[in-house]
């Protein structure tokens, strides 16, 4: 894994393009034409919180890792104090390569240790079935759900909160 910088963003946006072709084919409308865009993971380049992940020298993967947290989160109860919160966004892998997205998580955890940080948290689209397989695996509790009329999240469906807790 190492940090994504600006000549990184043609390997970026093709993994993109690949993520919502796939997301297209699921019936999952949670990535389209208005999100992500260029812009959002430029501005995750600036802040150094963009990540990829390389096979062999070849990008076959990215995850952003923050601790920025979606403002509906706060209408949760969390059964944990989430202030000092690792968050996990946008992840895409290339479909050719299998356990990408596991690695990718391992690292969210991994960097939440090496911060000393105690819980990690994320969303995603109620239609995502992938992600939330993925966070199944990795033990993440689903905490709830949030339907809005707002930007990224005006999808007419729900997205599910997810919070795990580092040993």
């Amino acid at each position: 894994m190492r940090k994504a910088t600006h000549s990184d963003m043609e390997i970026i946006n093709e993994l993109t393009n690949m993520a919502k072709a796939i997301m297209k084919s699921d019936d999952n409308p949670q990535w389209d034409e208005a999100y992500p865009l260029e812009k959002d993971f430029y501005t995750d380049i600036e802040n150094g919180h963009l990540y990829l992940y390389e096979l062999n020298n070849e990008v076959v993967g990215y995850v952003c890792i923050n601790q920025s947290q979606a403002d509906w989160y706060k209408q949760f109860n969390w059964p944990v104090p989430i202030d000092n919160a690792v968050v996990i966004h946008r992840m895409a892998t290339n479909p050719e390569f299998k356990g990408v997205a596991d690695k990718m998580m391992q690292f969210a955890i991994d960097v939440a240790n090496e911060n000393n940080v105690k819980v990690i948290l994320t969303d995603t689209f109620s239609k995502n079935k992938r992600a939330q397989n993925l966070f199944s695996r990795f033990d993440f509790k689903f905490i709830g759900e949030h339907e809005s009329n707002e930007f990224p999240f005006d999808k007419n469906a729900p997205f599910y909160a997810y919070y795990k807790l580092i040993d």
